[in-house]
């Protein structure tokens, strides 16, 4: 899994949380059965999570680059787990300034995917 795949991944996820979000915006403005299909996703974005993370891990160890996106990649699974939780258990004043996070770190890590040619293409040099 290289540089490529990460860029694919992090543009997948960064498109499901902007999905994600636009899906809760319609269900507390009345689509309650929208609901459904943001609890749905949820599932959706936790493995993008996970692949993502995986990519990042892949693609910092090829690179030997500074280790703040796998820092921040891993942040992410652990922030979308708790995300899920609130969620369940529809408590909104912390779902969603969390779903805000997670949407500034999707932005942070297809920022380095895409910034970082260097580091996206596994070259080792500092």
């Amino acid at each position: 899994m290289g540089g490529v795949s990460l860029r694919v991944l992090s543009v997948l996820f960064l498109l499901d949380a902007l999905l994600q979000a636009a899906l809760a915006g319609l269900f507390v403005t009345g689509d309650v059965a929208l609901l459904t299909w943001h609890a749905a996703n949820a599932q959706l974005l936790s493995g993008l999570a996970v692949l993502e993370c995986a990519a990042t891990v892949l693609v910092w160890r090829a690179a030997h680059r500074s280790g703040w996106p796998v820092l921040l990649a891993v942040v992410l699974v652990a922030v979308v787990g708790v995300q899920h939780d609130l969620g369940e258990a529809r408590e909104l004043g912390g779902h969603v300034p969390l779903g805000m996070t997670i949407f500034g770190i999707a932005v942070a890590l297809a920022y380095w995917a895409f910034a970082s040619p260097r580091a996206v293409r596994g070259e080792g040099s500092r």
